[in-house]
C-alpha cells in the first residue's frame, strides 16, 4: 500500500468537488482504495488529499497521465498539482 499526499489549488470549490468527485472510477482503475480530502479555512480554494493506492507504479502511472490532465483542467484547477508519494513508516494509537 502507498499513500499519495496532493495538494491542489483551484478556481472554484464547487467545481472542484464535482469534478473531484466524476474522477473517481480513474482513481479505481488505477488502484485508488479510497481518499480523504482535507480543506483549511484560511485557503479556501485549496485542498490537501490523502489517498491509499495498491501499488505505487499504477499510482504514478495515474498522475502521469493525460487523463488525469484533462481531468484537472475540466475541475477548474489553476496550477499543476502538487504531488508526492508515501510509503507507511509506522503508527501511533495516540
Amino acid at each position: 500500500m502507498v499513500h499519495v499526499l496532493v495538494k491542489v489549488s483551484f478556481e472554484e470549490f464547487g467545481k472542484w468537488k464535482a469534478g473531484f468527485t466524476a474522477g473517481s472510477s480513474l482513481r479505481k482503475e488505477y488502484g485508488s482504495q479510497g481518499v480523504t480530502v482535507f480543506r483549511s479555512p484560511d485557503k479556501p480554494n485549496q485542498v490537501v488529499i490523502l489517498a491509499e493506492y495498491e501499488d505505487l507504479a499504477r499510482a504514478q502511472q495515474l498522475f502521469q497521465s493525460q487523463e488525469f490532465r484533462d481531468a484537472t483542467k475540466r475541475a477548474g484547477v489553476t496550477e499543476p498539482p502538487e504531488v508526492t508519494f508515501l510509503d507507511e513508516a509506522f503508527k501511533l494509537q495516540a
